[in-house]
């Protein structure tokens, strides 16, 4: 799903965005992407509704992404968070109660479900903000790096063994990011330099 939703922003952040990608940047994205093949190696198998469900959330997932970058442009990051949170609440509620049924959390999971919605509060908080100060296409392929980390986390946390092909497809999705970064964005023209002094 995360390789989806960054090809989608990559694909469309033009077109939503006006932001140019560079042949650079595209290539640094395809290497990002040989990186991820690596690590998660994918089979193929018959196309299931399961498979159609997460690309479809895939998308929606870059769309939000690309909006949140333009909404960025007039809105403050507090505004964006507190209509974003207030907008899950509601669509959350409305899904837990749809078979007329809402379990109350027990007083032993409560803490963690309080955890649980400050981490996402505070990743959400963490993209915007980096929406809000890079283009789309220089943010999202850093998502890529959270292949390898959560290989590294399920090692250490659930002794899961770490193959070769972790740290190979690690290492391309690393160089695909400096790339990106260092070398995959359009440098700003002379006169557009000189205005801001």
């Amino acid at each position: 799903m995360d390789v989806a939703s960054i090809l989608t922003v990559i694909l469309l952040a033009p077109l939503v965005l006006g932001e140019r990608i560079t042949r650079v940047g595209a290539m640094a994205a395809a290497i990002g992407f040989t990186g991820v093949l690596i690590v998660t190696r994918p089979g193929l198998s018959a196309l299931e509704p399961g498979h159609l469900a997460a690309a479809g959330a895939a998308v929606g997932f870059a769309l939000s992404a690309l909006f949140t970058r333009r909404l960025t442009r007039g809105t403050t990051i507090t505004g964006i968070l507190f209509w974003l949170t207030a907008m899950q609440l509601g669509l959350g509620v409305l899904c837990a109660g749809i078979d007329g049924d809402i379990t109350r959390p027990s007083p032993e999971s409560l803490p963690w479900l309080v955890l649980i919605g400050c981490a996402g509060l505070v990743a959400h908080f963490c993209l915007t903000s980096a929406l809000s100060i890079a283009p789309a296409a220089v943010v999202m392929p850093i998502d890529f790096v959270r292949l390898p980390v959560i290989a590294v986390v399920g090692a250490l946390v659930y002794a899961e063994a770490l193959d070769p092909f972790v740290f190979l497809g690690a290492a391309f999705i690393f160089a695909g990011n400096y790339l990106n970064i260092t070398r995959g964005q359009p440098q700003p023209t002379v006169r557009a330099a000189a205005g801001r002094k």
